[in-house]
């Protein structure tokens, strides 16, 4: 399990086209550069996606940053946009539901050593 903050813009700024000799040429200010949403994705050795989790910043849902996602997406959100004890839970809770884990395949999910993994609800989890 990983995370990664995506821009909801891409990173390039787009060709602008304007006619031959013109001095002023608009671009993307900073106050449209957009959001970032921190990804959580896992990953299985036998290449078995479990889909992943976007933690969306705010405090109400923008529908906007979830549209397309891959089926199965989980949308949260966070004040600071980051991973969270309580939202570790939830992401957890997700993982069982789709790892297809059983007593002839067990499932081990390794995460880093974030804050947000250790609390002790995490560590008793299941």
């Amino acid at each position: 399990m990983d995370e990664t903050g995506v821009s909801t813009l891409p990173n390039r700024t787009p060709k602008v086209v304007t006619p031959k000799g013109r001095k002023n040429v608009y671009k993307i200010s900073s106050a449209e550069r957009g959001q970032t949403v921190t990804a959580v994705c896992c990953m299985s050795d036998t290449r078995v996606f479990v889909p992943p989790v976007l933690i969306l910043p705010g405090k109400r849902m923008n529908l906007l940053l979830y549209k397309d996602a891959p089926n199965g997406t989980l949308p949260f959100i966070s004040d600071t946009d980051y991973m969270n004890s309580h939202l570790f839970i939830d992401r957890l809770k997700h993982f069982v539901k789709h790892a297809k884990r059983s007593a002839e395949d067990p499932v081990l999910l390794i995460a880093d050593n974030h804050t947000s993994h250790c609390s002790l609800p995490a560590v008793l989890f299941y």
